[in-house]
């Protein structure tokens, strides 16, 4: 069984070329979790009041096709089981009868008074929707080889209107920093996005983003034709790594282009 959710695209959620933006895509995950939990309990909410907090560590996303502008779609999600401290968590986005993305997610949970990781059996997801995890095109984990030559791209200081209830960047708003320091990014389409969360990215504090190109046998996106590794540090320790797939779909010349023409 999976848990669904209903949404439509809103126009503020598309790019230049009339695609959704990579970060609405993992809202749209998120928040359909979001939605379980408070209907399923304990809610998100719940748990904070008791000093836990779910904190993501992986998450793997497989782009099969781009939306639109008002684009009615249904978005999936379930209980996938847990693996040692973790909690797996699966998630599907379709448009009709097609699917659009597919998604798989790693969380564990953590005291956030006392600090620690804390065991899976603090939570108890019994009531949840459940089902087996996805299978994706995609590694579930990855590495960058140590000789991987990374670009220093400056940084980004983390506002308040980025973080969430834990003070820190909340996950879902990377994809865009990231994404915007893609080469040639508005001819571009996103096909997969592979996430490692290291280190909090707390208010306040500076990210420093590096970026990397990335080869076939590193990205492992069968859709991809391109791909760029990312690695930002905070405090000089890793605070995420991520893998983006890309191909070429052309591009829609902005107005002023059309104009000055």
């Amino acid at each position: 069984m999976r848990y669904t959710e209903h949404y439509q695209v809103m126009s503020h959620d598309i790019d230049v070329n009339g695609n959704v933006r990579p970060t609405m895509l993992l809202i749209y995950l998120q928040e359909t979790a979001n939605h379980q939990m408070r209907d399923r309990r304990p809610t998100y909410n719940e748990l904070f009041d008791q000093h836990i907090s779910f904190i993501i560590t992986r998450l793997s996303l497989e782009v099969f096709a781009q939306l639109h502008e008002y684009d009615e779609i249904e978005v999936d999600t379930w209980a996938a089981g847990m693996k040692k401290a973790t909690f797996l968590r699966g998630y599907e986005i379709r448009r009709g009868e097609e699917t659009v993305a597919r998604a798989w997610g790693e969380w564990t949970t953590v005291d956030i008074v006392e600090g620690g990781v804390l065991p899976v059996t603090r939570v108890d997801l019994s009531n949840y929707e459940s089902d087996e995890p996805p299978v994706l095109d995609l590694p579930e984990k990855f590495r960058f080889p140590k000789d991987l030559a990374f670009q220093d791209l400056g940084s980004h200081r983390v506002d308040y209107s980025e973080v969430d209830m834990n003070a820190h960047m909340n996950n879902t708003r990377y994809a865009d920093i990231l994404w915007s320091n893609i080469p040639d990014v508005q001819r571009k389409v996103v096909t997969s996005i592979n996430l490692r969360f290291r280190k909090e990215g707390l208010i306040g504090t500076d990210l420093k983003i590096t970026r990397a190109p990335l080869d076939s046998d590193i990205l492992k996106d069968p859709r991809a034709e391109e791909g760029w590794g990312f690695r930002t540090q905070t405090d000089g320790k890793v605070n995420i790594e991520a893998m983006f797939g890309m191909k070429d779909e052309g591009y829609r010349p902005l107005a002023f282009e059309v104009k000055g023409e």
